[in-house]
């Protein structure tokens, strides 16, 4: 089973990557990695576009490949949220090379407390019971310069989210 998902990431990644770079998703890609320039060690070589009817971005992680998705409605938004979906699939594909294991990270969640982390950093931020969207919705905020206070960022550091300076 996890094969034939892979074989479909792959497929729709290889296929995206064809059709999707034009003057507005290279601009928006240049905008993008331009904010995100000396603050992280590394950036992601390929990064594809979902059409715009399909609004979810991702990145998804199947066995050592990374497959980062970044929806085309995300041009359109106010200057705002333009690069929120940016930046969080980007705390996803960095946090995904030091993730630590399911185990581990669900230990350390079981005792956060999850209103804080919801008024401090979002709803979003608990969606999951591992902290898997805590990091990258920590990350999409240190980017765009929020400070968060010394329990959110000790969370951060346990769970290895990535390292902004």
């Amino acid at each position: 089973m996890i094969k034939l998902i892979a074989a479909r990431y792959k497929m729709e990644y290889k296929l995206l990557k064809l059709f999707n770079h034009n003057k507005k998703t290279k601009a928006y890609l240049n905008e993008g990695l331009k904010l995100l320039e000396g603050k992280v060690e590394k950036l992601p070589e390929e990064i594809v576009f979902r059409p715009s009817f399909i609004t979810q971005s991702s990145c998804v992680k199947i066995f050592d490949k990374l497959y980062l998705f970044i929806s085309k409605a995300n041009l359109s938004k106010s200057p705002e949220e333009k690069f929120d979906a940016l930046f969080h699939e980007i705390g996803h594909w960095l946090h995904f090379q030091n993730l630590p294991s399911v185990v581990e990270r669900k230990t350390i969640w079981k005792n956060v407390n999850i209103e804080k982390i919801k008024k401090d950093v979002s709803e979003y931020a608990v969606s999951k019971n591992d902290g898997l969207e805590f990091i990258p919705e920590v990350f999409k905020g240190l980017i765009k310069g929020k400070v968060f206070d010394n329990y959110i960022m000790s969370l951060y550091d346990k769970l290895k989210g990535p390292k902004v300076k």
